[in-house]
């Protein structure tokens, strides 16, 4: 998968391991201190990360750093905010089914075209190929072997977090798509929409019909 900007893997080593000091982030990340601290500066200007001091009985206090909340939407283009708009005008005046059924059909649509761009792969090779359409799509994703041919598929992001959080079906009907393009048994144990930092995704072996 590609190298993602030292920006975005900054926010996403602060979703992955928590609050990280300037030390670790440097570790993590493969880059000096100095450039840690000035990715830092931007993201704390745009609202995404922020800072805590933490007091040590021995030595000087330090500065350690995580996502805020706004790290939820603040990946997300900013083109959506009409969109956003929208779904919060139909949501609170009564029309909550077209949501739904917009996302249904949206769903069944993306089925169609993962299914189309995945023909050509093995079994074996299409979760891979997954979260490769994943990355293209901004989820931010990382693909985890479980061992005997399952998987976990973590993203840190999700574009549709501000529609997922005011309609769950959104979750389930990736959930759904995730199973049906695979053709395997496939369970949602984390989700950002309920706090979590991360979506993650159990794939295990072939569904048995």
């Amino acid at each position: 998968m590609q190298k993602y900007p030292s920006e975005t893997r900054i926010i996403l080593a602060l979703k992955r391991e928590g609050h990280l000091s300037l030390n670790e982030l440097a570790d993590e990340i493969g880059i000096s201190k100095m450039a840690v601290l000035n990715h830092i500066q931007k993201l704390e200007a745009q609202g995404l990360v922020e800072r805590r001091l933490v007091k040590t009985k021995v030595g000087r206090p330090f500065y350690k750093f995580g996502v805020s909340e706004n790290s939820k939407v603040g990946m997300v283009p900013s083109d959506l905010s009409m969109l956003d708009e929208l779904i919060d005008y139909l949501s609170s005046n009564g029309h909550e089914t077209v949501v739904t059924d917009f996302l249904r059909e949206r769903y069944s649509q993306v089925r169609l075209d993962y299914e189309k761009k995945l023909s050509r792969f093995a079994p074996e090779r299409k979760v891979e190929e997954l979260a490769k359409l994943r990355e293209q799509e901004n989820y931010f994703p990382e693909l985890k072997s479980g061992g005997k041919d399952n998987y976990e598929l973590l993203e840190y992001n999700c574009p549709i977090f501000s529609i997922s959080r005011k309609f769950g079906v959104a979750c389930s009907l990736e959930t759904q798509l995730f199973s049906s393009v695979l053709g395997r048994e496939v369970s949602s144990t984390h989700r950002q929409v309920d706090g979590s930092d991360v979506c993650k995704f159990l794939i295990r072996k072939e569904s048995k019909e």
